[in-house]
């Protein structure tokens, strides 16, 4: 029998010894020796199982122990021995003589055991492991035996799992470094101070980093660049992208993303190629819509003189269709050349200007649509507004293609609001319709080149180029602003415009 005072002492000890390590094939084998010794057991092993039940590791009380259990024994034990039971049931069992219990499985080698005991090691009704101790006496275990063996199990259920979990963790973030460290675009980590406290090989490459550890972002090449487009982003709150130029000629897609107890990390992506194809792209466009203008205009003026000739109903009616074709090719070709000049700066003079009297004069030519389609426009049009810096016919691209935007979508008696403020050193354009919404999975997609939303079940086909909102953001960015979209299925949208104010009215 043993002590109270024995049982609690090693209880003590086994409790230190799980705190010491989570390499559970050492404190496993440790624990296993001081059981042994403190019960005087003469033998002592336990099975780990997996959650089929399956021994996957076997571990002896003393190193020096020859494994004498098989593969296919262990099977026989689990099937037909002590160990099985034990796993089935989930509580421990004591044999105090082998010789009268059916439930040991003796094999020729095993001529020294006499008694035995084994204690499932228990967790959330989950057995992941088994304790045996033998003895060459019979009758040697008793209850007290069983019960300290137990309460060490009970604890070793729990190291099992944290080491599994611990395992578990430390094998999922091998991974996510291997990955993160293999990307071959350049990733970021910052803390706080700006302080760089992981980057990939692509990023150290980038930054030109030695084994310096955790420079401050300033310090590094390149860093004053990163610097001032992170706290870009920080400001924008509608962004987390944004394009970087690098001192050697290269453009990249800077993506921000801040990660709770972490820091923000920062992933640069190379987009000097795509530029460059853009670019290539944006003069071929310019080309060909310079090279079709005078077709069209040919084809519209013949088609102006046959507007004078006696042409029956049907005749008038495809002419009608064709000089409404022409207008439809022209109105492109004019948006693909206001793009191109847009990102060329070609054509502007820049100037301030005043955002309230652009868009008064501009909703005014907007009456008469709004009356076909029986819509009420509210306008919120402050007259003090500080102005902005760019080009009066731009900004009044602008609203106007805001607005016919907003016409369009609208159905009859919607309504349409266009409003003007001043927030945070910013003229803030906002225009709002009753339309269906834009889905948010396409939101982030509406303001590419000829992207149009699909349409919706039983909704009307729309005509346009599918350019308008394209021609607003490359305007607005250009003048240093921003531009994002809200809208909500069923409820409609909002476009909204920031500008940077001008410090001081400009005099007349």
């Amino acid at each position: 029998m043993i002590s109270h005072a024995v049982s609690t002492e090693l209880m003590h000890t086994i409790s230190r010894q799980f705190n010491t390590s989570l390499d559970l094939d050492e404190v496993m084998g440790q624990v296993l020796r001081l059981t042994v010794e403190a019960t005087k057991a003469t033998h002592g092993s336990l099975f780990l199982l997996d959650e089929q039940g399956r021994v996957s590791r076997y571990i002896l009380a003393r190193p020096e122990q020859a494994p004498e259990i098989s593969p296919h024994n262990l099977e026989k034990v689990m099937a037909e021995g002590l160990v099985g039971w034990v796993y089935q049931q989930q509580q421990g069992m004591l044999l105090d003589n082998i010789a009268t219990h059916h439930r040991w499985v003796k094999f020729p080698d095993d001529a020294e055991t006499h008694s035995a005991l084994a204690a499932p090691l228990l967790h959330q009704n989950r057995v992941n492991g088994v304790l045996v101790l033998r003895h060459e006496q019979p009758h040697y275990f008793d209850e007290s035996h069983l019960s300290l063996v137990t309460g060490i199990a009970g604890q070793a259920a729990i190291a099992v799992e944290n080491a599994r979990l611990f395992s578990q963790i430390r094998h999922e973030r091998e991974t996510l470094d291997a990955l993160i460290t293999g990307m071959p675009n350049p990733v970021l980590v910052i803390d706080a101070e700006e302080k760089i406290i992981f980057t990939n090989a692509a990023g150290r490459q980038l930054l030109a980093l030695t084994q310096v550890d955790h420079p401050a972002l300033a310090s590094v090449e390149g860093g004053l660049i990163l610097k001032a487009a992170l706290k870009e982003l920080n400001q924008n709150s509608t962004s987390s992208t944004r394009e970087i130029p690098w001192s050697d000629g290269r453009i990249f897609n800077l993506s921000l993303n801040h990660v709770a107890r972490l820091g923000t990390v920062l992933t640069l992506n190379d987009i000097t190629e795509l530029k460059r194809l853009d670019e290539l792209k944006s003069a071929f466009v310019e080309t060909v819509s310079h090279d079709l203008r005078n077709p069209l205009a040919t084809i519209q003026g013949f088609a102006m003189l046959l507007e004078m000739e006696n042409l029956s109903e049907r005749g008038r009616s495809n002419l009608s269709g064709l000089l409404q074709g022409v207008a439809q090719i022209q109105n492109l070709i004019q948006n693909l050349l206001d793009l191109a000049r847009i990102g060329a700066k070609m054509d502007e003079q820049i100037e301030p200007c005043d955002l309230t009297e652009i868009a008064e004069d501009v909703l005014g030519g907007f009456e008469l649509q709004l009356a076909e389609k029986e819509m009420t426009l509210v306008a919120d049009l402050p007259a003090e507004l500080p102005w902005v810096l760019g080009n009066d016919l731009r900004l009044s691209q602008v609203v106007a293609n805001l607005v016919s935007n907003a016409v369009k979508y609208t159905p009859k008696g919607g309504r349409i609001t266009v409003g003007l403020s001043y927030e945070d050193g910013e003229i803030r354009l906002a225009v709002s319709d009753t339309g269906p919404g834009i889905p948010p999975e396409e939101q982030d997609q509406i303001f590419e080149r000829f992207y149009r939303v699909p349409m919706m079940e039983n909704s009307e086909w729309i005509e346009g180029t599918g350019l308008g909102l394209s021609i607003v953001k490359a305007i607005i960015e250009g003048y240093g602003g921003r531009v994002w979209v809200e809208s909500e299925m069923g409820v409609g949208s909002t476009f909204i415009c920031t500008l940077p104010a001008l410090p001081d009215m400009p005099e007349e």
